[in-house]
Protein backbone atom coordinates (compact mmCIF):
# COMPACT_ATOMS: atom_id res chain seq x y z
CA UNK A 1 0.00 0.00 0.00
CA UNK A 2 2.79 2.26 0.49
CA UNK A 3 4.55 1.89 -3.05
CA UNK A 4 1.06 3.12 -3.87
CA UNK A 5 1.56 6.40 -2.30
CA UNK A 6 5.24 6.65 -3.18
CA UNK A 7 4.35 6.36 -7.18
CA UNK A 8 2.01 9.65 -7.78
CA UNK A 9 5.31 11.73 -6.17
CA UNK A 10 7.84 10.32 -8.21
CA UNK A 11 5.51 10.95 -11.09
CA UNK A 12 4.97 14.50 -10.32
CA UNK A 13 8.52 15.41 -9.50
CA UNK A 14 9.15 14.45 -12.64
CA UNK A 15 6.34 16.82 -14.09
CA UNK A 16 7.95 19.14 -12.25
CA UNK A 17 11.26 18.93 -13.48
CA UNK A 18 9.89 19.34 -17.05
CA UNK A 19 7.69 22.02 -16.15
CA UNK A 20 11.26 23.74 -14.57
CA UNK A 21 13.08 22.59 -17.79
CA UNK A 22 10.57 24.37 -20.31
CA UNK A 23 10.34 27.47 -18.00
CA UNK A 24 13.80 27.82 -18.11
CA UNK A 25 14.10 27.39 -21.82
CA UNK A 26 10.96 29.80 -22.61
CA UNK A 27 13.06 32.33 -20.24
CA UNK A 28 15.66 31.96 -22.10
CA UNK A 29 14.47 32.82 -25.37
CA UNK A 30 12.59 36.17 -23.76
CA UNK A 31 15.86 37.01 -22.00
CA UNK A 32 17.97 36.54 -25.85
CA UNK A 33 14.91 38.58 -27.73
CA UNK A 34 14.95 41.45 -24.80
CA UNK A 35 18.80 41.52 -25.01
CA UNK A 36 18.88 43.59 -28.38
CA UNK A 37 18.64 47.21 -27.57
CA UNK A 38 16.05 49.44 -28.38
CA UNK A 39 17.80 51.77 -31.11
CA UNK A 40 18.26 48.20 -33.11
CA UNK A 41 15.86 48.58 -36.42
CA UNK A 42 15.09 50.54 -39.69
CA UNK A 43 14.18 53.66 -39.67
CA UNK A 44 12.85 55.31 -42.20
CA UNK A 45 11.20 58.20 -43.55
CA UNK A 46 11.34 61.66 -46.25
CA UNK A 47 13.87 64.73 -45.57
CA UNK A 48 14.46 67.76 -47.63
CA UNK A 49 17.08 67.45 -50.20
CA UNK A 50 20.77 67.66 -48.77
CA UNK A 51 20.79 71.06 -49.80
CA UNK A 52 18.21 72.61 -48.11
CA UNK A 53 17.48 73.17 -44.42
CA UNK A 54 13.25 72.53 -44.51
CA UNK A 55 11.12 71.18 -47.10
CA UNK A 56 10.85 73.49 -50.02
CA UNK A 57 7.43 73.29 -52.05
CA UNK A 58 8.88 72.47 -55.50
CA UNK A 59 11.41 69.81 -53.98
CA UNK A 60 9.86 66.26 -52.96
CA UNK A 61 12.90 65.94 -50.64
CA UNK A 62 14.74 62.34 -50.19
CA UNK A 63 13.70 59.17 -49.51
CA UNK A 64 16.01 57.74 -46.18
CA UNK A 65 16.47 54.10 -44.83
CA UNK A 66 18.69 53.85 -42.21
CA UNK A 67 19.55 50.36 -40.45
CA UNK A 68 20.88 50.40 -37.00
CA UNK A 69 22.65 46.78 -36.57
CA UNK A 70 23.64 45.09 -33.01
CA UNK A 71 26.98 45.17 -33.96
CA UNK A 72 26.76 49.01 -33.66
CA UNK A 73 26.91 49.03 -37.94
CA UNK A 74 24.85 50.73 -40.39
CA UNK A 75 23.32 50.94 -44.01
CA UNK A 76 22.09 54.17 -44.61
CA UNK A 77 20.66 54.56 -48.23
CA UNK A 78 19.05 57.91 -49.55
CA UNK A 79 17.58 58.46 -52.69
CA UNK A 80 16.41 61.70 -54.09
CA UNK A 81 12.33 61.72 -54.51
CA UNK A 82 12.64 63.68 -57.91
CA UNK A 83 14.62 61.69 -59.15
CA UNK A 84 17.97 63.54 -59.86
CA UNK A 85 20.31 61.47 -58.92
CA UNK A 86 21.00 57.65 -58.30
CA UNK A 87 20.64 56.72 -54.44
CA UNK A 88 23.39 56.68 -52.51
CA UNK A 89 23.84 53.35 -50.13
CA UNK A 90 26.31 53.81 -47.17
CA UNK A 91 27.78 51.72 -44.96
CA UNK A 92 29.42 52.61 -41.93
CA UNK A 93 30.12 52.09 -37.86
CA UNK A 94 28.43 53.78 -35.54
CA UNK A 95 29.50 55.87 -32.48
CA UNK A 96 27.72 56.94 -29.58
CA UNK A 97 28.28 60.35 -28.16
CA UNK A 98 26.68 59.29 -24.36
CA UNK A 99 26.20 56.80 -21.87
CA UNK A 100 22.72 56.69 -22.74
CA UNK A 101 23.44 55.48 -26.46
CA UNK A 102 20.45 57.89 -27.41
CA UNK A 103 22.68 59.98 -29.39
CA UNK A 104 25.36 58.72 -31.93
CA UNK A 105 27.31 59.77 -34.97
CA UNK A 106 26.92 57.79 -38.03
CA UNK A 107 31.21 57.36 -39.38
CA UNK A 108 31.41 57.12 -43.14
CA UNK A 109 28.98 60.19 -43.76
CA UNK A 110 29.64 63.35 -44.49
CA UNK A 111 26.46 65.26 -43.72
CA UNK A 112 23.64 65.06 -41.65
CA UNK A 113 25.39 62.20 -39.33
CA UNK A 114 24.58 63.12 -36.03
CA UNK A 115 21.32 61.61 -34.52
CA UNK A 116 19.01 61.63 -31.93
CA UNK A 117 17.50 58.19 -30.69
CA UNK A 118 13.97 58.92 -28.70
CA UNK A 119 13.36 55.45 -27.51
CA UNK A 120 10.23 55.94 -26.03
CA UNK A 121 8.42 56.97 -29.47
CA UNK A 122 10.72 54.81 -31.87
CA UNK A 123 11.76 57.74 -33.36
CA UNK A 124 15.11 59.17 -35.11
CA UNK A 125 16.32 63.29 -35.55
CA UNK A 126 18.81 63.91 -37.56
CA UNK A 127 20.81 66.88 -36.43
CA UNK A 128 22.51 69.72 -37.49
CA UNK A 129 26.64 68.54 -38.13
CA UNK A 130 29.04 69.35 -35.83
CA UNK A 131 26.74 70.80 -33.43
CA UNK A 132 24.55 68.65 -32.98
CA UNK A 133 21.08 70.82 -32.88
CA UNK A 134 17.77 71.01 -34.00
CA UNK A 135 17.35 72.03 -37.43
CA UNK A 136 14.70 74.63 -37.19
CA UNK A 137 12.05 72.94 -39.13
CA UNK A 138 12.54 69.36 -36.59
CA UNK A 139 9.38 67.66 -37.87
CA UNK A 140 11.61 67.84 -41.65
CA UNK A 141 14.17 65.34 -40.18
CA UNK A 142 12.43 62.71 -37.91
CA UNK A 143 12.58 59.02 -38.99
CA UNK A 144 10.58 56.54 -37.68
CA UNK A 145 11.18 53.08 -37.08
CA UNK A 146 9.92 50.39 -38.75
CA UNK A 147 7.50 47.18 -37.49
Amino acid sequence: MKKVILIPLVASSVLLGFQDQNSSQSQTVVESKSAIPAWVGEFKGTTPCMGCLSRCDDCPGMAVSLELHQDETYTLVRESMSRHNAPEVIQGRIRFADASRQQLELLQVNTRNLLYIDLEKQLLEIRVDQTGKRYQMQSDFILAKSV
